[in-house]
Order: C-alpha cells, then sequence, then structure tokens
C-alpha cells in the first residue's frame, strides 16, 4: 500500500503482514510497522526481529486533538504556523491588517540618498532607518519623501497621507526652524505630548489626527530617532498588529567596557552589546553615545536605562537593559 492508497478492506490476522509504504493507512488488524531493513522475506513469509505494538505508527490526533487551540490569537505567523494552520483543516485564518505607516522627513538640509550633498546639506538617512525598523515591527512603510522646514507644505503632506500612523524626523523642537507641532494642530490633531525626559531624544511628539491616525514627531538627530522609535513607535505598531506582548524583555546586566553615569532630570538610553557570560547578562555600551551617532546602533542588541540622576556606575555595577534582539 503506497501513500494515499484507501486502507484494504480486509483485515489482518495474527501473524500476518502487509507491504505498506511511508504516508499509507494502516490496513486493519495491523498494530505495528516493521522497517523493511529490518525484516526478511522468504518466499510467502516475512521474517522480522521483534516488533512492537504502537511502533512506527501515527495516531490520528496524535498532535492536535478536536477541540484543542492550535494558534491562540495574537499568535505571530511565522512558517511552522501557517503550516499547522494548513494541517488543522484551515484554509483561511483571521490576522490583524499590516499597519500603514507614513515616514516624512523634514529640514531644509536635506538631501535624497545618492545625491551629492552640496555645502550645507547632509544625506538624508532617517527614512532608511524608520522604514526599515517598521519593516521589523510587522508594518507597512510608506515614504512620503523630504519636506523643506515650511509648516503649510509639512501638514499638506501630513493630511493627505493614506496611513494608519505618521511618523516624522526633525523639527520636533522649539526652535524657530522647528515646524512639526505647528504642522501638526494645522491638520487638527490632537496634541498628547511634547517632549519627554530622556536621553538621546527629548524633543518627541505624540498625538492623534483625524480619523484616529497616531502621529510621532521624532528627533531630526539619527541616534535620537531610532531611539524615539524604539520607545515609543514600535510599542504601537505592534499593539495595532496585534501583538499581546508588544514590549521588549527587560533585564539586569552586569556592566562591562566601561563607567556610564546618569544624568540629573533625564533618563539616560545607552546602547551596547549584551552578551551572556558565566550564566548571566553583560552589557557593553557601543560607540559614542550622542544623539547624532549612527554608528552606536550598529550591531547592538540591547539599550541600557539609567534613571534620572542615577550614579557613575562601574564595570561589575548591575544596570536594566532592554534586550533588542537575541543574545550574542
Amino acid at each position: 500500500m503506497a501513500a494515499g492508497d484507501p486502507p484494504p478492506a480486509q483485515a489482518l490476522g495474527p501473524r500476518e503482514a502487509a507491504r505498506i509504504f511511508t504516508g499509507a493507512p494502516i490496513p486493519p488488524g495491523a498494530d505495528c510497522v516493521v522497517m523493511q531493513e529490518q525484516a526478511e522475506r522468504q518466499g510467502e513469509e516475512v521474517r522480522v526481529g521483534r516488533a512492537a505494538a504502537g511502533q512506527h505508527i501515527r495516531r490520528r490526533g496524535e498532535e492536535v486533538h478536536a477541540g484543542d487551540v492550535v494558534l491562540p490569537a495574537g499568535t505571530t505567523l511565522h512558517a511552522a504556523e501557517l503550516s499547522l494552520a494548513a494541517a488543522s483543516g484551515s484554509a483561511r485564518v483571521t490576522v490583524y491588517r499590516r499597519p500603514r505607516v507614513g515616514i516624512l522627513v523634514t529640514g531644509n538640509e536635506l538631501v535624497p540618498v545618492g545625491t551629492e550633498p552640496p555645502p550645507g546639506k547632509l544625506v538624508e538617512t532617517n527614512s532608511i532607518a524608520i522604514a526599515q525598523y517598521v519593516r521589523e515591527a510587522g508594518a507597512e512603510p510608506i515614504l512620503l519623501g523630504i519636506a523643506p522646514d515650511r509648516t503649510e507644505e509639512i501638514a499638506r503632506t501630513l493630511g493627505s497621507a493614506e496611513a494608519d500612523v505618521l511618523v516624522t524626523t526633525g523639527g520636533a523642537s522649539v526652535g524657530d526652524h522647528d515646524h512639526a507641532q505647528a504642522a501638526f494642530e494645522k491638520i487638527a490633531g490632537e496634541l498628547v505630548f511634547h517632549t519627554v525626559a530622556i536621553r538621546p531624544g527629548k524633543p518627541v511628539l505624540f498625538g492623534t489626527a483625524p480619523g484616529g491616525r497616531l502621529v510621532f514627531g521624532l528627533p531630526g538627530n539619527p541616534a535620537a530617532a531610532m531611539l524615539g522609535f524604539e520607545l515609543f513607535v514600535r510599542p504601537a505598531l505592534r499593539i495595532l498588529g496585534g501583538d499581546p506582548k508588544p514590549e521588549r524583555v527587560r533585564a539586569r546586566a552586569v556592566l562591562r567596557g566601561g563607567s556610564l553615569s546618569g544624568i540629573p532630570g533625564l533618563t539616560f538610553f545607552p546602547r551596547g552589546l549584551a552578551v551572556v557570560e558565566n550564566g548571566r547578562i553583560a552589557f557593553t555600551p557601543r560607540g559614542q553615545q550622542s544623539s547624532m551617532q549612527i554608528g552606536s546602533w550598529s550591531a547592538v542588541n540591547a539599550i541600557a536605562q539609567l534613571p534620572p540622576g542615577e550614579g557613575k556606575l562601574e564595570p561589575g555595577q548591575e544596570l536594566d537593559v532592554l534586550l533588542l534582539g537575541p543574545l550574542a
């Protein structure tokens, strides 16, 4: 009998055998399978070694029983989960739609990537990083381009964007050329907060716009924008995507590689590398920790969190970390 054949109508009796191939149904009356390599055929007889009832047989309902919850709501569907759903007879499953995230970078000084910047200009990189972070959070990025430092143009672009979430970078502070809040107010947004006591990334804006859209204004400095996304935007996207546990895993770690000091009045988030040493997590700060240093995010898998006014921490002391990925 081969895989896909119907079970034979005639049952096997005691001391009887039938040849069967992988994936075929067990004949009625049979209670075990002996591999071909362990059987010797002599005419109409088959000589086998010791056989135990049930060996090499996959029972109906062995993995999933009737009434079992196969995939709880909130489960992220990877290859194995999709395969399990299909094996359970579900040709279609109900999922959360990926949030659409409009990304607008602002600044008169910015030119697109691939463009030779003239004096006084910079290559724009925030949209590249934020778009990738959006994908990694399970959402769909929509690049809205570069807007000059003009309130009306920023507001027009945000107001016409077909997105569930709007993220801007740049112009979130309180200088004469910072237009994020003014543009937000022009699209009739409701401001929830503006500026947070953290470093890097203090000038962060959050509110809601007509239609229930969420609006995040992140700093223009790359490292600050990345941290702002990690702390504020990513959890929101995970919630919109149905994740029941949107927050990063927090852990205690031992400081390595140099001292760290807290900042009066601000929670400090230095980036670094977390590894397992002697059964404990060790955290080493990486690169310069200024708000514009992109390299401080390269090959990073953790962020430390130092409360306001935390005294100087020396190597060997413990601190709190947020784990961004697998430990090295």
